[in-house]
């Protein structure tokens, strides 16, 4: 309107001689506005443009997070058919990418199942969901069969995406493969589990108590000891509730102690019980760490103790009560040997006095009979002793320097005088290799070669017994020695082979056995040889003979081999002799006749006690002796207390111990009471003799 008036006035005002500039003007006026309506055109398409890229960016930004999600992304349409997938997606599906677009969401190629491996639902697949509730739907868990065979167990969450009339237009679902996760949760579970299963039928008190002390778990023997069920305890302070109150500051230091992270084993506590009882607990405390790191609490696994505690207890006191029984049948053994020894060592001391005088040969005879009772009696003690000690464990070695060559032909020469009484020959042989000098037990080795030798003999009517030694092999300090005694006797059964080495079993016992015995010999031998280091065994047939093998190990002697000491005065023979005088200490009689008798045929002059104090008052007046016999069993004073009561007043004369006691540690204890030397009941006057002569100092 303002165009055409303004043009209608230009008109009028110009007239029809202006037209020319009239029509430029409007072409002006035309050319304008074509150019305002270009830029207008231009700048809207511009504006478009931009929009365009932008929304060509979101798209591209879009796909690319779908694509490079670690979720699997699938868009359905509303009939289910799958019209987008990225790569993840149809890696779960075990298909390539453009082998899972254009399926239906339950192709039948899937074999969609329950992660149980039963059938799964069609209504509860989330694709329906979704259209039935049309709203979201989250974890939508089933199993599909890839076409290789795996299993894959599925969680799929899905949602709508709505058009403008309402209705669904797309279904966007994420799909994620759990079947690693779902192992570990079952595993997890599984764990969880077996922990509440341990925890519930485990045989000890198990609690676990919070950082403040309030019970979290308690188990079913814990049920038991402090008679409360789980329900009544959970959540309630432990300490209030079964702690006596005496011990909160030491459990309470105990308790921080473990949640700093030291653990606590075989810790004893008392706790409260049912009606107040108290019972011993040895716990085993440790800090259990939640997933973060930080204490979750303190472990408590417990055995009630109580009844073992007493029971050690009174295992104490019976071990008390057996040692003072064993102390009891020692000292009662040591007696009866010096009861029994002291009277046989009469006999035998007496028989060998009568056997030199003038006798008839019947007279003989019947004192030879008598000599040996004497002498079996005394074996049959000497084993028992033994025996005793074995089973004590008080059987103790004594090694020296011994010439075994020696030793072996003064054990043989008593037996020789046993084969030639039944007519048989007594061999023995020693290897090339054997040495002359060792350092053992001298004594001992000599009593198994007794026992073994001896058996041999007694066994074998006709024929021979043969002991060899051999030199069999070496160790670290020493050599190992091979024994064999052979015989040619009765043999053994097999069927009683295997009790041989028994204690008090004999193979022919019985009212009508031939062969006496105690039945200790080769037991005690057995022993006495695993003690050096060696083994014992045997073969036999029955009626052909016997062999026994044991072997020893030896030191190399410590010192130089020598025969025996010989003497600056010698009769002859060999043996020294001394004109000394000495004072016997001696209650019995008989020993005091017999002891006399045969040290005074070898030259010495004796003179008699009775008991200590009468001893000690003949040292004073009726000295100078030089050495004492002092037997350690007397009336008034006993020869341990004479002897100190001798070497406090500072006299060193030698004194030998005469005693009927033969229990380990008799012998040590003698020799520190200040003797200085020892010899048994019944007194071997040949072995007493060269004792003194050592011991006595020549002229």
């Amino acid at each position: 309107m303002f165009a055409k008036g303004w043009l209608s006035r230009a008109l009028t005002d110009l007239g029809a001689g202006n037209l020319d500039r009239i029509l430029v003007i409007g072409a002006g006026v035309t050319i304008t506005v074509l150019l305002i309506f270009i830029v207008f055109l231009y700048l809207n398409i511009d504006k478009r443009k931009k929009v365009e890229l932008e929304l060509q960016r979101e798209r591209d930004l879009m796909g690319s997070i779908m694509e490079t999600s670690p979720m699997g992304i699938l868009v359905m349409d509303h009939d289910g058919k799958i019209i987008f997938a990225n790569d993840q997606a149809a890696r779960v599906h075990g298909v390539a990418r453009d082998e899972i677009i254009g399926r239906q969401h339950n192709d039948p190629v899937w074999k969609i199942s329950g992660h149980d491996g039963g059938d799964f639902p069609e209504e509860r697949l989330a694709f329906n969901r979704v259209m039935k509730i049309r709203n979201a739907v989250l974890d939508i868990r089933h199993a599909i069969h890839w076409l290789d065979g795996r299993r894959v167990l599925l969680s799929i969450n899905a949602s709508p995406l709505f058009a403008d009339d309402g209705s669904i237009k797309k279904v966007v679902a994420t799909v994620e493969d759990i079947t690693t996760r779902k192992k570990v949760e079952e595993a997890l579970k599984e764990s969880a589990y077996r922990f509440r299963s341990l925890v519930k039928t485990a045989e000890s008190v198990i609690i676990l108590l919070s950082p403040d002390k309030k019970i979290l778990e308690f188990n079913r023997m814990a049920e038991e000891l402090f008679g409360r069920t789980r329900h009544e305890v959970l959540g309630r302070d432990y300490y209030e509730l079964f702690v006596p109150e005496r011990l909160w500051g030491e459990c309470s230091r105990q308790f921080s102690t473990v949640l700093a992270g030291n653990p606590l084993r075989l810790l004893e506590n008392y706790v409260l019980v049912r009606d107040g009882e108290e019972r011993l607990i040895q716990w085993s405390l440790s800090r259990l760490l939640d997933a973060k790191g930080d204490a979750l609490g303190v472990l408590a696994v417990g055995q009630d103790i109580t009844e073992r505690k007493r029971g050690e207890v009174e295992l104490c006191e019976a071990k008390d009560a057996a040692e003072e029984a064993s102390r009891a049948k020692s000292e009662f053994l040591a007696n009866m040997s010096h009861e029994i020894r002291t009277p046989i060592s009469a006999i035998i001391g007496m028989s060998e006095m009568t056997l030199n005088t003038d006798l008839s040969s019947e007279q003989q005879g019947y004192l030879v009979t008598v000599k040996k009772a004497a002498e079996s009696l005394l074996h049959i003690i000497n084993d028992i002793l033994d025996i005793s000690k074995i089973e004590a464990r008080k059987m103790e070695l004594r090694p020296e320097d011994f010439n075994l060559h020696e030793m072996l032909d003064k054990q043989l020469s008593v037996l020789r005088v046993q084969a030639e009484e039944k007519g048989i020959e007594l061999r023995s042989s020693i290897g090339d290799q054997v040495s002359r000098c060792y350092h053992g037990d001298e004594y001992r080795l000599g009593q198994i070669i007794i026992n073994l030798v001896g058996n041999s003999i007694k066994f074998t009517e006709k024929g021979y017994v043969e002991i060899l030694v051999e030199h069999s092999g070496s160790y670290e300090e020493g050599a190992i020695l091979e024994f064999k005694v052979k015989d040619t006797g009765i043999g053994i059964s097999e069927d009683k082979a295997e009790k041989l080495f028994e204690s008090f079993v004999q193979l022919n016992a019985g009212y009508s056995k031939r062969h006496p015995g105690s039945g200790l010999g080769l037991a005690i031998s057995r022993q006495l040889v695993e003690m050096m280091g060696g083994q014992i065994t045997f073969s036999s047939k029955e009626g052909w003979g016997t062999e026994f093998r044991f072997t020893v190990k030896l030191k190399s002697s410590e010192g130089d081999c020598v025969e025996e000491l010989s003497s600056l005065n010698s009769d002859g023979n060999g043996e020294r002799k001394v004109a000394a005088r000495i004072l016997l200490a001696e209650d019995n009689a008989t020993n005091q006749v017999y002891i006399s008798h045969f040290l005074t045929e070898e030259g010495f002059q004796v003179e008699t006690a009775e008991n200590g104090l009468e001893a000690l008052e003949m040292l004073k007046s009726g000295g100078p002796f030089d050495l004492i016999l002092m037997d350690v069993q007397m009336p008034e004073m006993d020869g341990l207390e004479a002897t100190k009561k001798i070497r406090d007043s500072g006299d060193d004369i030698p004194i030998i111990a005469l005693t009927a006691y033969a229990m380990e540690g008799d012998r040590e204890k003698f020799l520190k009471s200040g003797m200085d030397a020892y010899s048994s009941k019944p007194v071997k006057i040949d072995e007493l003799t060269k004792l003194i002569n050592k011991l006595v100092p020549g002229p």
